[in-house]
């Protein structure tokens, strides 16, 4: 919007003194001296405007710091070079263009006759033409800073110091013209770029000696095409540089809001101390931009490529009468008899690229539109895209059916054929869509369910219309039929929230104070970043054990990928905390009898004790020894 409020700045600003004069010449044409005097100074000073005008606007656009480098990120020195290009163009064409328009007007009357001068101005319309020649040959040149800017393969050299001269060749290119060259078309017409200026230079030469050969309607036509061409060249990629400018402002205007929630998401946790605010606080987690701006670069480019086209066909002359002849041309004819000509054709193909567009461009469309109003979730998101496109396409069938005349009666005997083969060949396959569209329907499953299917549990990473894929524990994909989504046993872990129960068993010895260990318990859940408030920590003493007192406890995760790391930290917390409390944890006693042993290992042992206590029972015989080991379980 700065941008725009700028250039209509620029614009007030190069009109004034242009329109003071253009005021001056309306004054000196309706003044009381001779007519032919006043139409003369008028028509002066009415170039003189002109002139001013494209001078001072040049000046707003190419100076340093000026428009172009703030907000089209031209580097400064290709607006130096624009700016001394638009100086010289506009110095030759008061020198060399008025006097043309004075003489073809009989403006300059000498004793009340008009002089004509055919053969002087066509002598200045050729100086003119080798003025312009001269300035494309000299800006269009290999080396030249343009040429580098636009070639994407040319090394970017270095800034020189302050107080040292840099080399003649060496220009400072901050960016390529067209932003991020990130499409194949793009960097293929710009790594041609010394191609298309040698097309420009010879196009300029053949106007010349259209000209010089006396075929001056033709090269005037062509001169004349051409610079039209050229400023819709320039306007384009002007619109495309705005554009591009304004979609990186509602990113930035995305990202604030983005982090004022943020703010008041975390002012939030502050007051409820609790990460289940942090879980469930709009705007907490920022959504990913990237994809819609993508998506409205490319179709900006896109629909700016589209009005240059046209533009460019109504200034080379080919009209909507052409337009019209060539779409009535008849190509067959169809079974009620009826004529297909080429419009009806192209109407078709132009519906299915649009549908085809429209399929791919969808996701990014609507995050940049739709998915502002809705809330902050994926499966709703990829719901509703589904459901879109595959209503995008059989929208896209019908028109593009019904364009060439084709309509569903006339075909309705192949969709009966179609009908029966997809019952019995591909039953399954048609199954598996029907339960694509009831699982994007119903929603028993989201992405980024943690659900549980045929003996596996992973995450829900994407719903396809004949299967659905599964993301294991080991990153491994499990591709698992819709179907059985449908008709068989599934766990949706988080199908009501993502929540998740955390349990620890801890065993202590009997003579241990319950009170005492479920305090401490409950103070190291607590104490846990990961763990929810709401629902509370539990620790509940579930059962008096052979070897310790059995406690259990229950601590809650606002996600799934949390469990891992809360239940390290809490049994690594518990083991520090008992041991400074010096609370023992009990560990079970195991007796282990070994019988049958041979002779000789019995007196290599002799009367060696074990690791652990003296058994209990009698001295061990030659075939028995006991020994009584502590196992931590």
């Amino acid at each position: 919007m700065l941008g725009l409020r700028s250039l209509l700045m620029g614009v007030l600003w190069a009109s004034a003194w242009p329109l003071y004069l253009a005021a001056t010449a309306q004054v000196a044409r309706l003044g009381p001296w001779p007519k032919a005097t006043g139409v003369l100074a008028a028509t002066i000073l009415e170039a003189a405007a002109i002139g001013l005008f494209a001078r001072g606007l040049g000046s707003w656009f190419f100076k340093p710091g000026g428009w172009c480098e703030r907000y089209l990120d031209t580097p400064p020195s290709v607006t130096r070079q624009f700016r001394g290009a638009g100086r010289l163009l506009i110095i030759a064409a008061m020198a060399l263009l008025v006097p043309i328009h004075l003489f073809a007007n009989g403006e300059i009357a000498h004793q009340g006759n008009a002089v004509t001068a055919p053969a002087l101005s066509r002598f200045l319309f050729l100086a003119f033409e080798l003025v312009v020649l001269a300035s494309l040959v000299y800006h269009l040149r290999p080396n030249s800073a343009l040429m580098i800017w636009i070639n994407p393969d040319v090394e970017l050299e270095p800034e020189a110091e302050a107080g040292t001269a840099a080399p003649a060749a060496m220009v400072v290119v901050t960016r390529q013209p067209f932003g991020t060259v990130g499409e194949a078309w793009v960097t293929w017409c710009l790594r041609r770029a010394r191609a298309i200026a040698r097309l420009i230079v010879a196009f300029g030469v053949v106007v010349v000696i259209l000209d010089f050969c006396g075929y001056s309607f033709a090269a005037g036509r062509l001169a004349l095409g051409g610079v039209e061409s050229l400023v819709v060249f320039m306007l384009s990629w002007a619109i495309h540089r705005v554009v591009a400018r304004l979609i990186a402002w509602r990113l930035r205007v995305d990202s604030r809001t983005n982090r004022v929630w943020a703010s008041i998401a975390a002012f939030w946790i502050s007051r409820s101390k609790g990460a289940h605010a942090a879980a469930t606080a709009p705007g907490s987690k920022p959504a990913d931009a990237e994809d819609w701006t993508l998506v409205a670069a490319r179709t900006s480019t896109f629909t700016i490529i589209l009005l240059a086209l046209a533009m460019l066909g109504w200034i080379w002359g080919i009209d909507p009468t052409l337009m019209d002849f060539l779409a009535k041309q008849h190509i067959w004819t169809d079974a009620e008899g009826g004529s297909v000509v080429l419009g009806d054709l192209a109407t078709s193909m132009v519906a299915v690229v649009l549908g085809g567009l429209a399929w791919r461009y969808m996701a990014g469309l609507f995050a940049f539109t739709l998915f502002r109003r809705l809330p902050d979730d994926p499966g709703v998101r990829f719901a509703v895209v589904t459901l879109c496109r595959y209503a995008t396409l059989a929208l896209t069938v019908v028109v593009a059916l019904q364009a060439v005349h084709l309509k569903l009666s006339q075909i309705s005997f192949l969709l009966a054929a179609l009908g029966v083969g997809l019952g019995f060949g591909l039953q399954e396959v048609v199954s598996n869509f029907i339960c694509g569209l009831i699982l994007l329907l119903e929603r028993p499953i989201r992405i980024g369910d943690v659900v549980s299917v045929a003996g596996t549990t992973g995450k829900v990473d994407r719903i396809n219309t004949r299967s659905t894929t599964i993301i294991n524990g080991d990153n491994q994909c499990m591709i698992v039929p819709n179907r059985e989504l449908i008709t068989g046993r599934l766990v949706n872990w988080t199908h009501k929230d993502k929540i998740m129960r955390v349990g620890v068993r801890v065993v202590v010895s009997h003579d241990s104070d319950v009170e005492t260990v479920t305090s401490l318990l409950l103070t190291i859940a607590r104490s846990d970043f990961d763990v929810l408030s709401k629902p509370a920590p539990s620790a509940l003493l579930d059962e008096l054990g052979e070897s310790g007192l059995v406690f259990s406890l229950s601590v809650y995760v606002a996600d799934p990928g949390l469990m891992g790391g809360a239940k390290h930290r809490i049994c690594k917390a518990i083991r520090e905390r008992f041991a400074q409390n010096k609370i023992a944890l009990a560990s079970p006693i195991r007796e282990v009898a070994l019988t049958g042993v041979p002779e000789e290992l019995t007196r290599l042992i002799g009367g060696r004790r074990l690791r652990g206590d003296e058994p209990e029972s009698a001295p061990p015989t030659p075939h028995r020894a006991e020994a009584r080991a502590s196992v931590e379980a």
